[in-house]
């Protein structure tokens, strides 16, 4: 019972006459064999995807949620437009100090109404 196998999902000690399902090295109970995400159990001939800590993932759900993460990498963040009355205040204030301290950078954002990154940029 304590050297015994065990089901990789729920921990349980697995009796040599039970029926088990197996996925590379890791063994489960027939109900633990199932999908993380939508709970569906899992079949013979069913494709699905296997973590490395042995949590079992459907086919659909995997692709799913490998779209949502694509779709999330690639948004990205809109270009800033600066006007030319922001621009001319830049211009100056760089002209005058080309590396400005923090509190110039902060009076320079709040004058001109451009977030803190673009005006160090």
């Amino acid at each position: 019972r304590r050297f015994g196998t065990k089901c990789t999902a729920c921990q349980q000690g697995i009796p040599p006459t039970q029926v088990v399902r197996r996925a590379q090295d890791f063994v489960y109970h027939l109900h633990c064999f199932a999908c993380i995400i939508c709970s569906r159990q899992l079949a013979t001939g069913d494709e699905f995807y296997l973590m490395e800590d042995g949590r079992l993932v459907c086919k659909e759900d995997y692709e799913t949620a490998k779209q949502n993460d694509d779709s999330e990498a690639g948004a990205k963040r809109p270009r800033t437009t600066i006007t030319a009355k922001q621009l001319e205040t830049l211009k100056n204030a760089y002209k005058n100090s080309p590396k400005p301290a923090r509190h110039v950078r902060e009076q320079l954002s709040s004058e001109t109404g451009l977030d803190m990154r673009v005006v160090q940029v």
